[in-house]
């Protein structure tokens, strides 16, 4: 098993134990914007803390010309989330259904790679995105 994959299915499991903390968290009605940015803000904390303590430097020349960049990751990421988060509250969807919907969310990168970075994408990428597409139907349906 190559390093890649392990972290691979490391933050599988991770990404599974955050949907479900998501899920906890709504069964106990704390759900909405605060607990998004409450969750985001622990979530930065502990990554600085880990980028300190492995001596990680800052990357300011790189991130300086890239600011648009990184708020649109910012406003995506926590605006995705709370609309996660409200799902996850609604009745109707179950946990599981919202987070495999939601967590289809390559099939988007991989089409805004192939229109606006010249990605490729062979043949055996269509039939899989074809399957997630069909996959996510099928969780629909009931």
């Amino acid at each position: 098993m190559t390093q890649g994959f392990a972290l691979t299915l490391l933050a599988l499991l991770l990404y599974g134990i955050w949907g479900f903390s998501y899920k906890v968290l709504s069964i106990k009605e704390i759900q909405g914007e605060w607990v998004v940015a409450l969750v985001m803000l622990f979530g930065a904390l502990i990554s600085a803390t880990l980028a300190v303590a492995r001596s990680e430097p800052f990357p300011i020349a790189k991130i300086s010309g890239n600011i648009p960049l990184l708020a649109l990751a910012a406003l995506s990421g926590a605006v995705g989330n709370i609309f996660l988060v409200k799902a996850m509250a609604s009745p109707g969807l179950s946990s599981g259904v919202v987070l495999a919907i939601s967590g289809a969310y390559p099939l988007v990168a991989a089409i805004l790679g192939y229109f606006f970075l010249n990605e490729q994408l062979t043949g055996i990428q269509f039939i899989g995105m074809a399957a997630v597409i069909f996959g996510v139907g099928l969780l629909m349906m009931k």
